[in-house]
């Protein structure tokens, strides 16, 4: 009888470590995952702060080449570095556009006598 009684005692005891290792394993896994999910938390958070930087620099870059782009802009460089003076009004000739030369044809739907 005591021999039964010693396993019995053994089989609990080995249960009840079992179950307390699994309860600590637990645990530590969800406190080792929360942690995780709050580094991943402070990740997207610099990243967001990342994006919005290089979003405000590409605006600022856009501005930056459309005053490039800009006529004034444009007209003060031909001026200054090539020389180039603005159009006085008896300077300007107007072109009007014709039609092409083509080739003349002779048919007789066009209505010879």
């Amino acid at each position: 009888m005591t021999v039964r009684i010693k396993n019995n005692n053994k089989k609990r005891f080995l249960l009840k470590f079992g179950v307390v290792l699994y309860l600590g394993f637990c645990l530590f896994a969800i406190i080792w995952l929360r942690a995780s999910v709050v580094n991943l938390e402070y990740e997207l958070g610099a990243l967001d702060k990342m994006r919005a930087e290089l979003i405000r620099e590409r605006k600022m870059g856009v501005a930056q080449r459309a005053s490039f782009y800009s006529t004034e802009k444009i007209e003060n460089t031909a001026i200054k570095r090539l020389g180039m003076t603005l159009p006085e009004r008896e300077n300007v000739y107007f072109v009007k556009r014709i039609s092409a030369a083509a080739p003349f044809r002779a048919s007789m739907k066009q209505g010879l006598p």
